[in-house]
């Protein structure tokens, strides 16, 4: 699956969010979103992508923050 990568840990609340939300509207079929945010857990990001019914993880950032994997839950590629 193609991955695009975005660090945003240098970015003030909320831009981390917009270019987020910006990236995934711009995901083409079968690739996947990595975003390395300055948050562990940006909830009001994951509220977003619950409604929007993207499938993602959480892990911990190397050098603090944390990462964020989404993709489309229409993707099929399994949950």
């Amino acid at each position: 699956m193609d991955e695009i990568e975005l660090d945003l840990r240098h970015l003030p609340a909320p831009e981390p969010l917009i270019r987020i939300l910006e990236a995934l509207e711009a995901l083409a079929p079968g690739q996947s979103l990595r975003a390395i945010t300055p948050c562990r857990q940006p909830l009001p990001l994951l509220e977003i992508l619950d409604a929007r019914a993207c499938v993602y993880d959480l892990l911990d950032a190397e050098g603090g923050g944390g990462q964020i994997r989404i993709r489309h839950r229409d993707d099929g590629a399994g949950d």
